[in-house]
């Protein structure tokens, strides 16, 4: 009978206790083995809400006297790349919430050096794990929907932590761009099949803070004539969040959220999938769901590793060029 897969996880923060440990909790063939945070109280809670064997708050010790089938990286983004580093010489199959560091630089030094070691890493870009998402990808693959030429992308809410370091520049890399827009910019250009650039415009919006972004909206162009339009925000959202991800193809059209689809027949179009009773809230947990269900299988051998490292260098370049033009408001070619 095969073993438990035995997890290390360090950062004990909002997305740890918010979305990941309930989750792993649910999940059969996985344990937690250890968790790591600086934060002693924190960490005694958590090792007693989830039944948890060890806790460290020296990532040495958490290391040096264990082994982990996989690591999860959830701390603040500007921690990543050093315990990436660190976590590297000791566990080979390690997963990085997004973003992997606040910018592109220092995600392309750690890619290069982590496949410099052969060390699997997945990022954690959920919204394409989304089950609707997955399902109009399929739509999409399929040519169902003819050959796509726009998506219109789009997410209002407040921002995802209340933490400090959270609206810090120095430690998370920028705003609501960092925050909402590098999910969802994934997901368009995994939907796309991942084009090549030909530029970028954007505008972004400073309406509650200083020193980072609280809306932006950016036109992305690409080498093949198609196009995605972006718009993000913490200060738009109403009561309750609102997400989109709406395809045009030449013979049809598929939109998220609910997942609808029309097919074009001549001069109309028909109606083919009608939205789920399926929560926003649930689809958005499953994602998350799904995510550490590909990467487990993924350690295991029985999965492909995706939302790698590599693919994690390309949004952050395209992540960077929004700012760019943003700030010199200008069109940026790429």
């Amino acid at each position: 009978m095969k073993k438990d897969l035995e997890i290390g996880l360090i950062g004990c923060g909002a997305v740890a206790q918010i979305i990941h440990l309930p989750i792993l909790k649910r999940m059969t063939n996985v344990k937690v083995k250890a968790i790591c945070d600086i934060d002693r109280r924190k960490l005694s809670a958590i090792k007693e809400k989830y039944n948890i064997e060890l806790a460290y708050s020296d990532i040495e010790k958490f290391f040096e006297e264990n082994e982990f089938d996989a690591v999860m990286i959830l701390t603040p983004t500007n921690t990543h790349k050093e315990i990436a580093e660190f976590a590297s010489d000791y566990c080979k199959n390690i997963f990085i919430e997004k973003p992997v560091a606040p910018t592109f630089k220092e995600t392309e030094e750690l890619e290069k050096k982590l496949s410099k070691k052969n060390v699997n890493v997945m990022v954690g870009f959920n919204m394409r794990f989304r089950p609707d998402a997955m399902l109009m990808k399929s739509l999409v693959d399929g040519e169902e929907f003819g050959n796509p030429y726009l998506v219109r992308v789009g997410w209002f809410r407040p921002r995802s932590s209340s933490q400090s370091w959270f609206v810090n520049k120095s430690y998370a890399g920028g705003g609501v761009i960092m925050d909402l827009a590098i999910s969802i910019i994934d997901l368009a250009m995994w939907m796309l099949d991942y084009p090549e650039i030909y530029s970028v415009t954007a505008y972004s919006f400073y309406h509650t803070t200083k020193n980072i972004e609280d809306a932006s909206t950016a036109m992305i162009k690409t080498k093949n004539n198609q196009i995605i339009n972006l718009e993000v925000s913490w200060i738009l959202s109403t009561e309750n969040e609102f997400f989109y991800c709406n395809l045009f193809g030449t013979e049809g059209v598929g939109l998220l959220n609910p997942l609808r689809v029309f097919k074009q027949v001549g001069t109309s179009q028909m109606e083919l999938i009608n939205p789920t009773r399926t929560t926003a809230t649930n689809l958005y947990l499953k994602s998350y769901e799904n995510e550490l269900k590909h990467f487990f299988a993924a350690v295991n051998g029985i999965g492909k590793w995706v939302s790698t490292l590599k693919e994690a260098c390309s949004r952050m370049k395209l992540v960077e060029a929004i700012y760019k033009s943003a700030q010199t408001n200008k069109e940026l070619k790429f």
